[in-house]
């Protein structure tokens, strides 16, 4: 964890990194194609607390921002998604890099991924049943299996996304940030 000599701007970039994250879930609230877009660019900006501040801050904000977004957010499915995957996955993508061989890596990261989103949909069924037809039951298997397998390409591509914008914001991004707050 880095050190600063001064934890107001730790507090300071917590505190935006939550409220960039809630603005951008009610966005994903507004409209439905950034459903799961929004809460993804708030886990993203969770990883940027941790480059910064470390890992506990991290997962205060983490924390904070879940809390947040399900009690302000109208579309639960989007706050929960954060707070069952998206929003944390970030602080613990660096646990599963270290994994060796990449098949295990990769199967230890879809292993989380569906894991979760199995978790979140069996508790929104649970809590919200749905009526039952046979007809319909086909039908919804076959579209579930679908949009998991969709899923999983997605949340592969975010993997990759998230390791080149975190490389992205560490040798272009910081030193600029760094140098207008006067942080060295």
């Amino acid at each position: 964890m880095k050190q600063n000599k001064n934890p107001s701007w730790a507090v300071a970039l917590c505190g935006m990194a939550v409220a960039f994250s809630v603005v951008l879930m009610l966005l994903g609230a507004i409209l439905p194609v950034a459903m799961f877009i929004a809460p993804a660019l708030g886990g993203i900006l969770i990883a940027v607390v941790q480059a910064e501040c470390g890992a506990r801050p991290a997962w205060t904000a983490y924390a904070a921002a879940s809390v947040l977004g399900v009690l302000l957010v109208p579309d639960k499915e989007t706050a929960l998604f954060f707070v069952a995957l998206l929003g944390y996955y970030p602080l613990v993508k660096p646990w599963f890099d270290r994994l060796r061989p990449a098949v295990l890596r990769v199967g230890a990261k879809l292993l989380l991924c569906n894991g979760a989103v199995a978790v979140l949909y069996g508790v929104l069924l649970l809590l919200f049943p749905v009526a039952e037809s046979e007809a319909l039951e086909t039908a919804a298997l076959v579209l579930g299996a679908v949009t998991l397998l969709i899923g999983n390409v997605a949340f592969l591509l975010l993997d990759r996304a998230l390791a080149n914008l975190m490389r992205v914001y560490k040798l272009l991004w910081q030193p600029r940030l760094h140098r207008m707050l006067g942080r060295r």
